[in-house]
């Protein structure tokens, strides 16, 4: 399956941008004028209006080649949401979607906005534990995992995607830890980790996986959503305009199917 392609240092799309969700349904009038409406749940659609400038000659050729490669609005490819948190369950460790191994976790604990969204993670095994959640994210792809951590005891922690990590040291205060870059090579997924050491107790809130270089305001989210692997080009005609000597503009329109 083809990926959109990334600009810059890993960014999906530049502002503005708009998302819009459509939504169809069946109507169906019946000779004693009754109507019977019923939702149409396959035919449910999300659209994207992405506007670029100052694009290089390889980020517009990139663009071309999909489409390309698409046939225009004929062949999909993958579009991962570039306004999503892409982890599920972002607050609730509880989930199926969360791989703890042996680490005990209690919720309701107070978070950096004084509320109690915050989850306690404590680490009784005498080896390091971790806590993971693994996306259908091509390793090709950049993208930033972002945690905000903190202990009542001072301790190191190691945030991380795939074999790249981040290992940063943790204390009272509340503390944004994140790690970035591209995944394993030619994997088609990711797996995104907190590892605590042998007896340690860490507080956690605000995780977060976006596919840019930097982390992002945070953003709860219950299941996964955001990668979407039936995207389409709404348009036959790919308009990329030359605005100056090896930069170009464009103004695309997509469609994920959802």
């Amino acid at each position: 399956m083809s990926l959109f392609p990334q600009i810059g240092a890993g960014s999906v799309a530049q502002f503005p941008l708009t998302r819009s969700r459509m939504w169809r349904s069946i109507a169906n009038q019946l000779e004693s004028t009754e109507q019977i409406i019923l939702p149409d749940a396959a035919a449910g659609e999300i659209e994207w209006r992405l506007s670029y400038q100052d694009l290089t000659g390889a980020e517009a050729g990139s663009l071309s080649s999909l489409f390309a490669s698409s046939q225009g609005s004929f062949g999909t490819f993958t579009f991962i949401d570039p306004m999503a948190n892409l982890l599920g369950w972002s607050e609730d460790l509880s989930q199926a979607a969360w791989q703890a191994g042996l680490l005990q976790h209690a919720s309701g604990v107070s978070d950096p906005l004084g509320t109690l969204r915050a989850s306690s993670i404590t680490n009784t095994s005498p080896g390091t534990q971790t806590l993971t959640q693994t996306l259908a994210l091509p390793g090709s792809y950049i993208a930033c995992f972002s945690v905000y951590l903190r202990s009542d005891t001072a301790g190191s922690v190691s945030v991380q995607r795939d074999s790249t990590l981040v290992t940063a040291v943790v204390g009272s205060a509340w503390r944004r830890v994140f790690v970035n870059g591209a995944g394993a090579s030619g994997a088609v997924q990711s797996s995104f980790s907190i590892s605590i050491a042998a007896a340690e107790t860490i507080d956690v809130w605000g995780l977060q996986v976006e596919v840019q270089p930097y982390p992002s305001a945070y953003r709860q989210t219950t299941a996964p959503l955001g990668i979407y692997e039936e995207t389409y080009f709404g348009n036959d005609e790919l308009g990329i305009v030359s605005t100056s000597c090896g930069l170009s503009s464009c103004d695309l329109r997509l469609l994920s199917r959802v």
